[in-house]
């Protein structure tokens, strides 16, 4: 009986290992998300006494070839139970590869924690530039951010 337990215990280190193994050298999910650096945007929140609408990054994951979805998530409201504020938001690429130039545009409802518009772009593959925008507006008035650009690579 002595004999079989350090038998035992290697079998189950081996097993451990091997599973720490095969989950080391699996594949990436095509959905990989990637971060897309772009200059500062900055832009008063039009709730005036709030946390400025400040983005420097767009997330971005394949949705196909030549095409991706890009979003802006790091923008908030402390204003959230008025409802935050809207952020219409205009994103203008140009595929540096091919020549081909886009504008996507959408709107999102910033709250606490609760970022910025998403894109679905249809860039084709290559080197894409990109430019955001966004005027963000409550009941009262609009107030326009800067405009921030940068550069991405799609598959």
């Amino acid at each position: 009986m002595r004999g079989r337990r350090p038998f035992r215990l290697a079998i189950a280190l081996l097993a451990v290992t091997a599973a720490i193994g095969l989950g080391a050298v699996a594949p990436a999910t095509a959905s990989a998300e990637t971060v897309v650096p772009l200059d500062r945007c900055w832009g008063v929140s039009p709730n005036i006494v709030d946390q400025p609408f400040s983005t420097a990054r767009l997330f971005v994951s394949p949705n196909g070839r030549g095409r991706v979805t890009a979003a802006v998530r790091d923008v908030s409201s402390f204003w959230t139970p008025t409802g935050g504020y809207q952020s219409a938001g205009r994103l203008d690429w140009h595929n540096l590869s091919t020549g081909a130039k886009g504008v996507a545009v959408n709107t999102a409802q910033i709250r606490l924690f609760v970022g910025g518009p998403t894109f679905r772009l249809d860039t084709g593959p290559g080197t894409v530039r990109v430019t955001f925008s966004a005027v963000n507006r409550n009941a009262l008035w609009a107030i326009p951010s800067t405009s921030c650009s940068g550069t991405m690579r799609v598959g």
